[in-house]
């Protein structure tokens, strides 16, 4: 994989076949204050990584630091720090699966800061929220957390970006590698609370792509398979796919709105009807932001396959431009995904 890979998004084959298939049921990651979070509303699915690669951004910013929440990036914004720092009775580290969501919150804004900003921001919230023993090993676990998250990036990407062509046992052998490795750079103790979450969620994964690849089954089969598959996740899960399950469907009837001519005024009341009028609001400026994209992410795959057939330059000069230009048109934020979506064109 390529640099400026961000931690707050899914690799392009194992993580994201996964969980955009079937999403990340962890629990991690940012627990908002928004107003944008309130009542039964259903949003998009972000998931984030669980192995993502941990590279050298392509931007940064300088912050002074005194306890780690300075300035905290845009991403941030209407946030806070997950509650997974805790102490046993002695004053040491208590190491539990939220530990990992402390680190991933401020790792995922890497792209935005650099990494040496996000490692000061860090140990600095250690420092103010653990006693002196319980934050030096917060510090030790910090940093054997990110040298195995860079060791990540040695290893070949597997499956596929379908079902059609995904490789199972690959994907299961690069999960377990993903397990191991892990003990290369930290404690038993730390490796097993860390993929407590993940191992389930991923073994899932796996079971479900499994249901939905075989074709010897019937859709009622499948449909069978899947549901006792989901009974058998820990509650907090099953309602992460219900609450996803909701999204989609709902996202399933808007593009059938949109294929059959309906209008935005009827698929703004179906919105609102299944999530409420905040909620239908925000999924307005999601179409809106996506549709943005989409269309910046068009013009530049043409510019970038004429700069890339350019035959009167070097390989090395055209590659040149490609990044020089391509960090003239996305921010550092948008990186992942216009590199993911090249690879897609390149193989279409």
């Amino acid at each position: 994989m390529e640099r400026s890979e961000k931690l707050s998004v899914v690799t392009v084959h194992v993580t994201f076949v996964l969980f955009t298939l079937v999403i990340i049921f962890s629990g991690a990651g940012r627990q908002s204050e928004s107003p944008m979070h309130r009542q039964a509303e259903v949003t998009p699915p972000t998931p984030l990584p669980l192995t993502a690669p941990l590279l050298t951004p392509a931007a940064s910013r300088s912050v002074t630091v005194r306890n780690g929440l300075e300035a905290l990036p845009a991403s941030l914004e209407g946030t806070t720090v997950p509650d997974g720092l805790a102490v046993t009775p002695d004053g040491s580290l208590a190491v539990t699966p939220q530990l990992r969501d402390v680190l991933d919150y401020f790792l995922s804004t890497l792209g935005e800061e650099s990494l040496d900003t996000i490692e000061q921001r860090l140990r600095a919230y250690f420092a103010s929220q653990l006693p002196g023993t319980a934050a030096r090993e917060a510090g030790q676990i910090l940093e054997g957390y990110m040298a195995w998250k860079r060791n990540l990036a040695s290893r070949s990407e597997a499956g596929g970006v379908s079902t059609d062509t995904l490789d199972l046992g690959a994907l299961r052998e690069q999960q377990q590698w993903v397990r191991d490795s892990c003990h290369l750079y930290l404690d038993r103790q730390v490796c097993t609370a860390f993929f407590a979450r993940q191992q389930v969620s991923e073994d899932y994964a796996l079971a479900r792509l499994t249901v939905v690849s075989d074709d010897t089954l019937t859709s009622q089969q499948k449909a069978k398979q899947l549901e006792a598959l989901t009974a058998s996740l820990p509650h907090d899960m099953q309602n992460n796919i219900a609450q996803i399950s909701r999204y989609q469907e709902l996202q399933r009837r808007s593009a059938q709105l949109r294929q059959d001519g309906g209008d935005e005024a009827t698929l703004r009341k179906i919105r609102e009807q299944w999530v409420g009028a905040d909620a239908a609001a925000r999924l307005e400026q999601l179409d809106s932001r996506r549709e943005e994209f989409d269309r910046r992410m068009s013009q530049w795959l043409r510019e970038r396959e004429s700069l890339l057939g350019n035959t009167n330059l070097s390989r090395s000069d055209r590659q040149q431009q490609v990044e020089q230009l391509r960090e003239a048109h996305f921010s550092s934020r948008e990186e992942v995904r216009v590199k993911a979506r090249e690879r897609i064109a390149d193989r279409s």
